[in-house]
């Protein structure tokens, strides 16, 4: 038993905010005037326990604010209180979320999937089976009982959710022409597949053969080659043996040209010592240690002559400077009187100390005269503030008679000080002036002594450093003397330039012996060079000697290469052959595939277009079930609802026994004699008494076979006569079951146990009337 207890809403359709209290056991009327909203408050119903399709344009024109339907229903003993709550996000995507309370029990993890899933498996219906069983909407029960077979069955099938299962139908039904159509369309024959197939089985055994031949060609081409290789390595191993004989004779004659050459150059090396005057009999690394060793001895004693005239050398330039600096520094120090510079700086340093004492008298009388200046001053100052009537000696405190004559011998005497401080002032900077200059005059006079004494240490500081390079340079001189005498065994006197002259000769005797010595150890060397070389000539020419290999017969080499290129003439034409019986089998193979091809093409239009007749016939199987199907339901839903509304009408009472619906979709109601009459051809009361019974019937079937609990009632005596209002009016009243009779006239107000009237201002929203 579904019955609706309550229903507030937000932002539906016309609704802002509204909250009904329905009367779950009477008659509850919703109204007022055409367009107050009246049925898109019906509407929210099934939008907010199944999120209903048909109600998706819930939200109220003009509203950003959440759409949110709470419904309190009551099934059987079990209360449940469900709201469905819809926000639109700033980008407009809208998002749907759910509450469920079973008898006061938050449910966890609701959403507005488990919502209407939970609410079908609660009800046992859908939206459209609740819209069906429990919905009376205007039009249908005029439809259902003066409308044309055709209308008749469509409204039945609506109610009773058959009209689904009809589309699906008349869908199938294209499916089948379609199929049907496409099937007979395609390609395909089974007489061609067959004649494809022999052609593809006959051009498959015709390739092996020719493979069979393509191999047999490549196996003698194989062989052939292997032939032709040995052939082929026989002949360029005897080719190779012959050319490395004739490379080892041609190393042979290399090797003794060489050897001529070399020898050659030994006998010119020799002559060469010869003309030298050296014995070429000689060996020559003794010569060449011997001559080295003179070498050797004759550059370390020029190494020691020019290392001790280098440094007499150095030491002569040295006194030769510091005897010119020590003679200039002379002449500039011979003019200095260092006994006048002393006098006349002793003479400064008096005039300064006498300059320094008078400037300190001047500051002390400019100091005492300030200070004599400064207590006048004070004294003027506070004598020309004071009361002249009480005015005392600031000494002995007796009252002076006469003030102003006190004030003017204190300026008097003021006058007086201040002369005296202007001249001690000048008396100052005279003495200043006088002290700074005897003193820039000592300073001077102490600095040309200081410049004096410098350069007179100076001259004296030179004479000392050429007298010190003289000694050195005798000691060098002595030195280079005493290696002299070693080399050529005479004393030769210390004296610098004696020495130096002796030094000198030795010098360029020992260069010239030295140049000659070096000349005799290059002659010597080329002698051991051209030896060195001769000996490895004469190895090098016996080694390849032993290496002079044996060739082979020159016939049997041109045996060889004649047979090779024979054995390559054979293997050029079994491979031409071969390549031929190849290229047969690959077109071979290609004609195979593709009539192969064409056989797989014909089988598969054949199986396609098999598989499209297959599909044809089993669209059309279900197609035909389902009619049946449906035409079985329609006989059971026709028998069932005539047997409920026949049952409803008895109950009622009245002339009519009964109400009967076929397959025709023609209603009748039954006479009292037996006879049935169409229901188009009653009065008007008679056709809404009717309709009402046909509806419950049709409730009664979708429900299970039950009462549906609740009617809602949507216009249903709008537009039509006085007799069909007041006959609908009285079946609802007499049904006395719980409804909710939606209505813009009062026709309404006379079978309701519970009235809610609404209204709407212009360009406002549905509001319960005051």
């Amino acid at each position: 038993m579904f019955r609706l207890k309550s229903l507030r809403l937000s932002n539906v359709r016309s609704v802002e905010q509204l909250e009904l209290s329905i009367d779950p056991h009477g008659a509850t009327a919703l109204f007022g005037p055409s367009g107050v909203g009246k049925s898109g408050i019906l509407d929210a119903l099934p939008w907010c326990l199944w999120g209903d399709a048909s109600a998706t344009t819930v939200r109220r024109d003009g509203s950003t604010g959440p759409v949110e339907v709470t419904a309190t229903i009551q099934i059987r003993e079990t209360t449940i209180v469900a709201t469905r709550r819809q926000t639109r996000s700033t980008a407009g995507t809208e998002t749907t979320t759910a509450k469920l309370s079973i008898d006061g029990v938050r449910q966890p993890n609701v959403t507005a999937a488990t919502l209407t899933r939970t609410m079908v498996e609660l009800t046992g219906l859908t939206a459209k089976t609740f819209r069906g069983a429990f919905y009376m909407a205007q039009e249908q029960l005029t439809n259902l009982m003066v409308g044309t077979p055709a209308t008749v069955q469509d409204t039945f099938e609506q109610l009773t959710g058959l009209d689904e299962l009809s589309r699906t139908i008349d869908r199938m039904r294209d499916q089948c022409k379609e199929a049907r159509i496409r099937a007979e369309a395609l390609p395909g024959d089974p007489a061609h597949v067959q004649r494809t197939a022999i052609d593809a089985d006959a051009a498959r055994a015709d390739t092996e053969d020719v493979r069979q031949h393509a191999r047999s060609a490549a196996e003698k081409a194989s062989q052939a080659h292997t032939v032709w290789k040995a052939a082929d390595a026989h002949a360029r191993r005897l080719q190779q043996r012959q050319l490395d004989a004739r490379t080892s004779l041609e190393d042979v004659i290399a090797a003794e040209a060489v050897a001529a050459e070399t020898d050659k150059a030994l006998t010119t090396a020799k002559a060469a010592v010869h003309a030298a005057g050296a014995d070429p009999a000689r060996h020559p690394h003794r010569e060449l240690r011997e001559l080295q060793n003179w070498i050797d001895q004759w550059e370390r004693l020029l190494v020691e002559l020019t290392s001790h005239g280098s440094a007499l050398k150095a030491e002569t330039q040295a006194a030769a400077t510091a005897h010119a600096a020590a003679a200039a520094t002379r002449a500039a120090a011979a003019g200095i009187a260092i006994n006048s510079l002393a006098n006349r700086s002793d003479e400064a340093e008096r005039a300064r100390e006498h300059a320094q004492k008078r400037l300190i008298v001047a500051e002390k009388i400019d100091t005492r005269t300030s200070d004599v200046v400064t207590r006048l001053t004070e004294a003027r100052t506070a004598l020309a503030r004071l009361n002249t009537s009480a005015v005392c000696c600031p000494t002995c405190q007796q009252p002076l008679r006469d003030a102003a004559a006190a004030l003017d011998a204190i300026r008097i005497q003021l006058d007086g000080a201040e002369s005296d401080a202007a001249h001690a002032r000048r008396a100052l900077s005279t003495a200043r002036a006088d002290a700074a200059r005897t003193d820039r005059t000592a300073r001077e006079i102490r600095e040309e002594m200081t410049t004096a004494q410098t350069q007179l240490a100076k001259a004296e500081q030179t004479e000392d450093n050429a007298r010190a390079v003289d000694i050195r340079r005798h000691d060098a001189a002595a030195s280079l003397a005493s290696v002299v005498t070693k080399i050529t065994g005479r004393p030769v006197p210390p004296d610098p330039d004696r020495a130096r002259q002796a030094a000198l000769r030795v010098h360029a005797r020992i260069t010239e012996e030295l140049t000659r010595t070096r000349r005799l150890l290059a002659v010597w060397e080329s002698v051991h060079t051209a030896a060195e070389q001769a000996r490895t000539a004469s190895e090098e020419l016996s080694r390849r000697r032993a290496k002079v290999l044996p060739s082979p017969d020159a016939a049997e080499v041109v045996d060889a290469v004649a047979t090779a290129d024979t054995a390559h003439s054979q293997l050029e034409s079994l491979q031409a052959a071969a390549a031929d019986a190849a290229a047969d089998a690959r077109g071979a193979e290609v004609a195979a595939m593709q009539l192969a091809d064409i056989a797989d093409d014909a089988a598969t239009k054949w199986a396609r277009k098999q598989q499209e007749m297959s599909r044809a016939e089993e669209a059309r199987i279900a197609r035909d079930l389902l009619i049946a199907l449906r035409r079985d339901l329609l006989a059971e839903y026709c028998d069932t609802i005539s047997a409920a509304a026949t049952e409803i009408m008895q109950q009622l009472g009245g002339e009519h026994l009964g109400f009967h619906i076929d397959s025709s979709f023609i209603p009748q109601v039954v006479l009292s004699d037996g006879t049935t009459r169409a229901t188009r051809q009653l009065s008007g009361g008679e056709k809404a008494r009717a309709a009402v019974c046909a509806f419950i019937g049709i409730g009664r079937q979708l429900a299970g076979g039950g009462p549906p609990g609740m009617i809602f009632a949507d216009e249903i005596t709008a537009a039509q006569d006085e007799a069909f209002r007041r006959e609908i009016l009285a079946m609802l009243r007499a049904l006395e079951t719980p409804m909710i009779v939606v209505s813009h006239t009062a026709d309404v107000l006379d079978i309701a146990s519970h009235v809610i009237e609404l209204q709407r201002p212009p360009m406002g929203t549905t509001q319960i009337a005051a």
